[in-house]
This record gives C-alpha cells, sequence and structure tokens, in this order.
C-alpha cells in the first residue's frame, strides 16, 4: 500500500501490517506506534541525507524493525555519498536519545514510556547495524569492500557474508528454548530477501555497468587494468571498480582501450560476445 505524499513516497510492507494488527489484538499499539515513529525517523535521516546530495529517491519501504529507501543512485555516486547517506540513519537515533534524556529531566512522559523509548531505540539501531543486506551495516559491509575490490566481487561477498550471518542466527534462535517466533520470521524474511538479491546479481551488475555507460565519468582517478586478449567484454567489466576509470592494457600488443569505447560497442553496438582483441582491433581500422 503507498502512502502518497509530499516527500517521500511511502510504502508500508506486510511484515509492518502484521505488526500493526497483532499491537491492536495484543493492546500493544503505543508500543507499535513507538516502534514506527523511530524508524520512520531513522528513515528520514537517509532521505535528508540522499536530498542534499541531489540523489533521486523512488520510494521509502517500511517494514517490521527497520525500512529500505529505493535508489537507483547508489550504483554511480562517489562511496564517500553513499557512506554518509547510509550513517545517516543510525544517527538519527543518537538524536533520538538525546531528545528521550531531556524529556526525561524535563518529565514530560511516563517513565515506562521512556523507558520503553530507550529499549526500542537502542534494539532498532543495533538490529539495523548487522553486517546484513539490506540493513545499514550491510551496505556498509558492501561499502567497504567496494574500497579495494570490484563492484561485482563486492557485492557477491556481501550478500553471500550477509546470507551465512542470517544462516548463524537461524540456527542460534531456532536451538533456543526461549526464542521468540516474531524475531524468527524477521529473520527468515530477511534471508529470502538475500537468497532473492542473490538471484538478481547478474541484473545488479548490469544496471552498475549501465550506469557507467550513460553517465561521464569525471572521477581523475584511474585504475589501469591489464587484461589477456580472448578475455570478453563482460569479463573485463567484471573488474571494474566503482570509484576508478579504467584504461584497459592488452598484454598481447599493449594496445590502450578506455572503458567508454567498451561500454559504447556493449551497450550501443551490442556486441555482446565480443573479445578485447576483437574490440581493438575494430577501432584501430
Amino acid at each position: 500500500m503507498k502512502i502518497r505524499n509530499k516527500f517521500p513516497p511511502l510504502s508500508i510492507h506486510p511484515t509492518l501490517w502484521f505488526s500493526i494488527i497483532a499491537s491492536i489484538l495484543t493492546g500493544t499499539l503505543v508500543e507499535m506506534m513507538l516502534i514506527f515513529s523511530i524508524v520512520l525517523i531513522h528513515e528520514l535521516g537517509h532521505y535528508l541525507a540522499a536530498v542534499h546530495y541531489g540523489w533521486k529517491v523512488r520510494r521509502i519501504m517500511l517494514w517490521m524493525f527497520g525500512g529500505v529507501m529505493e535508489t537507483d543512485e547508489h550504483v554511480s555516486k562517489p562511496l564517500r555519498e553513499e557512506c554518509i547517506i547510509t550513517l545517516a540513519g543510525p544517527f538519527q537515533h543518537v538524536i533520538i536519545f538525546i531528545l528521550l534524556i531531556s524529556v526525561q529531566q524535563l518529565g514530560w512522559l511516563n517513565p515506562s514510556l521512556l523507558a520503553l523509548g530507550f529499549q526500542y531505540n537502542t534494539t532498532i539501531l543495533l538490529f539495523n547495524l548487522l553486517p546484513i543486506w539490506p540493513l545499514d551495516g550491510g551496505k556498509l559491509a558492501f561499502i567497504t569492500l567496494s574500497t579495494f575490490l570490484p563492484f561485482r566481487k563486492a557485492h557477491a561477498y556481501t550478500i553471500v557474508s550477509s546470507i551465512l550471518f542470517i544462516s548463524i542466527i537461524l540456527i542460534v534462535l531456532l536451538t533456543s528454548f526461549s526464542f521468540i517466533l516474531s524475531t524468527v520470521l524477521l529473520f527468515t524474511f530477511i534471508l529470502w530477501e538475500n537468497r532473492l538479491e542473490w538471484k538478481q546479481r547478474f541484473y545488479v551488475f548490469m544496471r552498475f555497468l549501465l550506469k557507467r555507460f550513460e553517465t561521464e565519468q569525471v572521477t581523475k582517478k584511474v585504475f589501469p587494468l591489464v587484461v589477456t586478449s580472448d578475455m570478453r567484454l563482460i569479463d573485463v567489466f567484471s573488474k571494474f571498480h566503482r570509484q576508478y576509470r579504467h584504461d584497459i592494457f592488452i598484454k598481447d600488443d599493449w594496445h590502450v582501450m578506455d572503458e567508454a569505447t567498451c561500454l559504447h560497442i556493449y551497450f550501443k553496438l551490442k556486441q555482446h560476445q565480443a573479445t578485447i582483441k576483437e574490440v581493438s582491433q575494430g577501432t584501430q581500422k
């Protein structure tokens, strides 16, 4: 269900609707609204930081104990911007802590409600910092890997490590005699999301390449790639890093190809099976 709003478009995931209905039936609506408010403030932090950098935000999806800001900009923007936007969400929890302490000092709210506020704010902050995709901790792990690994490899490693981490958590929860069903369902849902992300990893990689093809690379950082002449273009692209522009050196003749030409031949001329040597010979004619 979409909530049409001036800023930004919001969507509520079925897991959150389930939690809201459960809270009504169990008489814990106040607690649920407290969680919803903290999650909304968290996502607002991401959104305001994204707007500051001129990112286009498609929507914000809210679900139990978290949310996801959906944007296509992250594959083409500087890692520094993405890191700041990712950290802007957890930073909101620091502001919430300050507000709660201020309210506590003024005695404006019931102590039991304040205690819940501190508890939920801490829980949601720690949950979002877990190294699990697409939580903030998972995104920070992806950003860290992207600083020294090619995009395709960094993305794959992030999802694999995320799935392993979730699996360990689920095993621990299911072998515990006091596990909470809602927590198990939450991590099962995130595991399913990671499974979908893994299945779509080639699409994510192609979207990254298409963004590079459509957007002029303004970075002055150059990372030379040395490849063999029989390497296909798509395999050459698998070596591309996010924060660099690439000059491609062919081992046999050491002819240099720039990445813009290779991307043009792949996407515009649709020579999807061409090797780098064939592309090099074609450009020299």
